[in-house]
C-alpha cells in the first residue's frame, strides 16, 4: 500500500532495488485514484491519429507515472525531465535495466525548458504548487507543444486544504507557492499564455477522499507510529482492495461540483 514515507530513504530503496520498484510502480497504478485519473487521459490521447507521441513530462519525481508509457513503446516516446539529477540517474538506470527504450530521462529546469514545436503531449503533474512563476513554466510548455497539442494538469485544487492536498507520494523539496487552483484561474492562465480551448473538471470528491484515506493517509499514520504495521500491510491491502476500486470508479465516473484536485486537458 503506498505510504508517505522519508522522502530520502524511500527514494534511495527504489533505486537499488529495482523489484521494489516495480512493485511500487504496480501499487500506485492499480491502487491509486490519482493514478487511474491520468491514466485514463493517457489512454484518450492514444487514440489520437498520430502515429507516434512525442511527450514531454516536467517534473517526474520517482518516475512511477513514467510506467504509463512503457509499454506503448509504439504510441509514445517520451522525454522525462527534473531538477533533481538524482531521480534522473535511479529513473535512466531502472528503464535501461527493463530494457525500456522509449522513456528518455535528462536533468532540466522547466524554468529554463526552450524546446520549440517538438511535443504531441504534455504532463504537468503536481507541479505547479513548487513553481512561483507558474506562468513562464506554462509559457515554456505550450511553445515546446506542436499543433494540436494538448498538455494534462493534474493539480490540487482551490478547494484542498494543506492535508488533503497532499494525495501523492511526493519528492518535491522546493518551496510550495500556492495550494491549488480554482477551474477557472487557471483556464484564464491557460487561455493567457495561448491555449485555444481548455477542459476542466474537479476530481477527489467524497469517494476520492476516502480512497486516499484508504490508500495513503491511514497507512501512513499508522506506519509512523509502529514499524511493526509493516507485517500486517499486505493483509490490510487485501483487505482494501475491492473497496479502493469500487470507490476510484465511483469518483472517476461522478461529476463532481467542487473536489480537492482539478484535471485539465489544455489544446494549443
Amino acid at each position: 500500500m503506498p505510504a508517505r514515507l522519508n522522502n530520502d530513504i524511500f527514494a534511495d530503496v527504489l533505486g537499488k532495488h529495482s523489484w521494489v520498484r516495480k512493485f511500487y510502480i504496480f501499487l500506485t497504478h492499480s491502487l491509486l485514484l490519482k493514478n487511474n485519473i491520468i491514466r485514463r487521459e493517457i489512454k484518450l490521447c492514444g487514440r489520437r491519429k498520430i502515429k507516434s507521441q512525442h511527450v514531454l513530462y516536467p517534473g517526474f519525481g520517482m518516475g512511477q507515472l513514467l510506467g504509463l508509457f512503457a509499454r506503448q513503446p509504439n504510441k509514445f516516446n517520451v522525454l522525462a525531465i527534473d531538477k533533481d539529477p538524482n531521480m534522473v540517474i535511479q529513473s535512466s538506470g531502472y528503464f535501461q535495466e527493463e530494457n525500456i527504450k522509449n522513456i528518455y530521462c535528462r536533468s532540466a529546469d522547466i524554468l529554463k525548458f526552450s524546446e520549440q514545436n517538438v511535443f504531441d503531449l504534455a504532463l504537468s503533474i503536481n507541479l505547479l504548487n513548487y513553481i512561483e512563476d507558474d506562468t513562464t513554466a506554462l509559457t515554456n510548455i505550450f511553445n515546446s507543444l506542436k499543433k494540436p497539442g494538448i498538455l494534462i494538469i493534474f493539480n490540487s485544487s482551490n478547494y484542498a486544504d494543506d492535508k488533503a492536498s497532499k494525495l501523492n507520494i511526493g519528492v518535491y523539496k522546493d518551496k510550495k507557492y500556492r495550494n491549488g487552483y480554482g477551474i477557472l484561474e487557471l483556464k484564464h492562465k491557460l487561455k493567457e499564455v495561448g491555449f485555444s480551448k481548455v477542459k476542466a473538471r474537479y476530481v477527489y470528491g467524497t469517494f476520492g477522499i476516502l480512497s486516499w484515506k484508504l490508500t495513503t493517509a491511514w497507512p501512513s499514520a499508522m506506519i509512523k507510529s509502529s514499524k511493526l504495521f509493516f507485517l500486517i500491510l499486505p493483509v490490510y491491502t487485501l483487505i482494501c482492495i475491492p473497496f479502493v476500486f469500487i470507490l476510484n470508479l465511483l469518483d472517476i465516473n461522478f461529476k463532481h461540483k467542487k473536489g480537492k484536485c482539478v484535471v485539465v486537458k489544455a489544446f494549443k
